[in-house]
């Protein structure tokens, strides 16, 4: 007996109720999957978050998301302080992501389905972070050796990721990183290695931050860059770079003292969410079709087939769904410490929320390639179906099923910083108090009181988060 739809309907009542209920989970979004880590985090209620991801066993049965797993725990544990055990997570991210980049069979299955549902491999500036929490964790374990190595691993990364591209991506270097392993190279007192590191950083904050990412040449990079120079003895090189920033290096002319560097992790990054757009079909010709979207500008040609050119064209239009960012508004916008009626205002060193959207940018182009092939595949075998009776049935679940599959991948590591901000301050040995203070909308203030031992001629990590929001953007 020849299948039919009516048929079909008859027997598979079941199947549509669980085709359905996976429809409606499909449509919810990673972030929406994770309210209850996010709203424990966003409370500070880090005993909470932790018990949420206790069961390791039960996360990393989930091979698709392991990675996420590893990173939240890991950002959660660095959060209450934990810093050995965070590292364990962020090391096993670490592993994960390098054991990813040796397999590319995840490649083929994205071609066949959403990518939603193939391993995520973290994107490419959440592969740098993690460097980014392993080297605060060392640092506040005084384990200097660790920190170092973490820190040249966080810029080799940089280059694998930036060698990778076909094209000029616009995220292919980070100051950030060239900063971090200056600040490493600066508390071994390395001072001739931290003023090559601080020197690469300011050269690409001024060249690519500044320009790209709207981030400009912290003013602290530029005393520390001073500062090296002539600890290290290249007085040529500070002349110069006194006259560029327009300022004079001022000795530390306090005895017994240290220094103390804090780091202050603003507001949470953005959030994946959905775009659906909808993609015309226009023949071409000789077997050849163009996919356009005028409203983004897409326009793709394509050699399909005579035959396959002409069922495509008759579809005339498909729907397609891509990914896309939301930021959350950090609370906060501005932070300083007050020491002694003194003021050392927080400089911003990384703006995770806009490069985030740059890396999004640079990796459009392969998105929407990836995805137009996808859906052409799955819009011919549907076609081809269609035009068989004898597959009637098969037509009609394929078409059903291809529309409940088509989703953007919405995963990403959402316990980020929106932004990472940090000063340095020189104060005389022993028991300190550093009072800090953050300004936000309509006045509200956030003030805590740090307590500090600060270490003779030493230089001594604290960092603190803020991890709250005041709503969400569209961009």
């Amino acid at each position: 007996m020849k299948p039919s739809f009516l048929h079909i309907k008859g027997i598979g009542n079941y199947v549509l109720l669980f085709l359905f209920a996976f429809f409606i989970s499909s449509c919810a979004t990673y972030y929406q999957k994770s309210q209850e880590l996010m709203t424990a985090v966003y409370a500070n209620n880090l005993d909470a978050a932790e018990k949420l991801l206790q069961d390791d066993a039960k996360w990393e049965k989930n091979k698709r998301n392991k990675l996420l797993f590893y990173l939240n725990k890991g950002t959660v544990l660095w959060m209450a302080g934990k810093s050995t055990e965070s590292n364990v997570y962020l090391q096993k991210a670490d592993y994960f992501v390098e054991d990813y980049n040796k397999n590319i069979g995840g490649a083929v299955l994205t071609m066949l389905t959403s990518a939603k549902f193939t391993t995520y491999p973290g994107e490419n500036f959440e592969q740098i972070m993690i460097h980014y929490y392993s080297v605060m964790n060392y640092l506040q374990l005084q384990k200097l050796d660790e920190a170092l190595i973490e820190a040249k691993r966080m810029l080799l990364k940089m280059q694998k990721i930036t060698d990778s591209y076909k094209r000029e991506n616009k995220y292919k270097r980070d100051a950030f990183a060239h900063n971090l392993l200056g600040l490493v190279y600066d508390i071994r007192k390395e001072y001739n290695d931290a003023f090559i590191a601080y020197r690469n950083a300011w050269e690409v904050y001024k060249e690519d931050y500044s320009t790209q990412l709207n981030t400009p040449i912290p003013l602290q990079l530029k005393k520390d860059l001073l500062r090296t120079a002539y600890l290290t003895g290249f007085y040529e090189e500070a002349r110069f770079f006194e006259k560029e920033f327009g300022m004079r290096y001022t000795p530390n002319t306090l005895s017994n003292s240290g220094d103390v560097v804090v780091f202050w992790n603003n507001g949470l990054g953005p959030i994946k969410d959905e775009l659906s757009i909808t993609i015309s079909i226009v023949p071409q010709g000789k077997g050849y079709v163009q996919f356009v979207n005028l409203e983004l500008g897409i326009n793709f040609q394509m050699y399909v087939g005579e035959d396959d050119s002409k069922g495509l064209a008759d579809m005339r239009f498909f729907r397609m769904a891509l990914p896309k960012y939301v930021s959350r508004i950090p609370r906060y916008q501005s932070a300083y410490l007050l020491i002694n009626d003194s003021i050392y205002p927080f400089n911003l060193a990384q703006d995770i929320n806009a490069i985030a959207y740059k890396s999004l940018q640079d990796r459009m182009l392969k998105e929407l390639s990836a995805g137009v092939l996808r859906l052409a595949l799955k819009q011919l075998a549907v076609f081809k179906a269609s035009q068989d009776k004898q597959k009637e049935g098969l037509a009609v679940a394929a078409s059903l099923l291809g529309a409940i599959s088509e989703h953007a991948d919405t995963r990403n590591w959402q316990l980020l910083p929106s932004h990472i901000s940090y000063t340095r301050v020189t104060l005389i040995s022993g028991k300190q108090q550093l009072n800090f203070k953050a300004d936000g909308e309509q006045g509200m203030v956030l003030k805590k009181t740090l307590e500090v031992e600060v270490k003779p001629n030493q230089t001594t990590l604290l960092t603190l988060q803020t991890p709250e929001f005041s709503g969400y953007q569209n961009r």
